[in-house]
């Protein structure tokens, strides 16, 4: 009985959810030490990496660097709140908890997921918002070598 249920979750899982959902399901979450990968910048007004490509106006390097600071805000805490519901449901998954639990858990999972997935595409267009044509060609094409 206990084989069928969870075959029946896996089975929805991977209709539903895809491949990736079921296999972030069954390991658990490595936990991810962050640690500086480069000195503080020197100059903040200045743009590094592949924003100097773009030819920023001070103007523009503003606009993008408050942009930026206020994602630095959200989007961790939204990545965090992922990662914490993947557990919850690896755990509900590999315990006893009823269906509805875990159908319950998922819910709440794609819910989350969906809004960090919409912060930061919002992110994104705010950020194509302050350049011009020439520059969102360079930046669109940054985002999808990605």
């Amino acid at each position: 009985m206990l084989l069928r249920r969870v075959s029946t979750i896996v089975a929805a899982i991977v209709t539903f959810g895809g491949p990736s959902i079921l296999a972030q399901i069954i390991s658990p979450p490595a936990v991810v030490a962050q640690t500086p990968t480069s000195s503080p910048r020197q100059n903040p007004s200045k743009p590094t990496g592949w924003l100097q490509e773009l030819n920023l106006t001070p103007q523009q390097v503003q606009q993008i660097n408050a942009i930026r600071k206020q994602a630095k805000d959200q989007i961790p805490q939204k990545r965090q709140a992922v990662r914490q519901a993947q557990q919850e449901l690896y755990q509900l998954m590999s315990g006893t908890a009823s269906t509805e639990q875990v159908r319950d858990k998922y819910n709440q999972l794609k819910m989350l997921r969906q809004e960090l997935s919409d912060a930061e595409f919002d992110n994104t267009v705010a950020i194509r918002d302050v350049l011009n044509t020439q520059q969102r060609q360079k930046f669109a094409s940054h985002m999808y070598k990605r």
